[in-house]
This record gives structure tokens, C-alpha cells and sequence, in this order.
């Protein structure tokens, strides 16, 4: 499952209001609740509440983890011009399944 997370200059003002700090600092936070807030924001949908985003996040967690969703918060970020578009995502992703790979050995 992959969200389709769309964000604008409106619901990044709405997040940053709601955590009463620039967009950049909120990433920091990998907490549920913070991650529920990207995706509420994030998905188009007009009847999106915390809860529907809390609902998406289970449904999502069914098939990926914590850090994919993380991962694709900040993809969606930098797509939308929010982040440097000089984050490689890919290489990210890359460096993190490496990471779990030396965790198993």
C-alpha cells in the first residue's frame, strides 16, 4: 500500500501552526501522533480527520513499517518542493535496508 500524499503551502501553514515550528523541525518527531498529523494533512480527501489518518497508518503498517512511512512523508515533502530536492530518498531507503541487513547477520 502506498499513500498518495499531497502537500501545498495551506496544509504545510496548518501543520507548522499545529507544532508551533517550521516544517524542517517537525520531522524530527517519528511519533506516531506526528506521523498521523503528516498523513492527515498529506491525503487529499475531504472528510480526512486524525482519526482517518490513524485508520490509514494501521491499513498502511499492514504491509510496510514506521520508517517507510517516514520515508515517504518526507518524499512526498520533497516533491512538493518542500525539502531540498537534493535528499536522495533513494539512497536513503538504500542505506536503512543495509542497516537491517548487518542487524540480521
Amino acid at each position: 500500500m502506498k499513500l498518495n500524499l499531497k502537500f501545498n503551502a495551506r496544509n504545510i501553514n496548518e501543520i507548522e501552526k499545529i507544532k508551533g515550528m517550521p516544517i524542517n523541525n517537525c520531522l524530527g518527531d517519528i511519533s506516531i501522533g506526528n506521523l498521523a498529523l503528516f498523513v492527515e494533512k498529506g491525503l487529499d480527501k475531504k472528510d480526512m480527520t486524525l482519526e482517518k489518518a490513524f485508520d490509514e497508518i494501521d491499513e498502511y503498517l499492514k504491509e510496510n513499517d514506521l520508517n517507510e512511512l517516514m520515508f515517504d512523508v518526507m518524499e512526498a515533502l520533497i516533491d512538493a518542493g518542500f525539502l531540498s530536492r537534493k535528499v536522495n530518498m533513494k539512497e536513503m531507503r538504500k542505506q536503512q535496508e543495509e542497516i537491517y541487513k548487518n542487524l540480521m547477520k
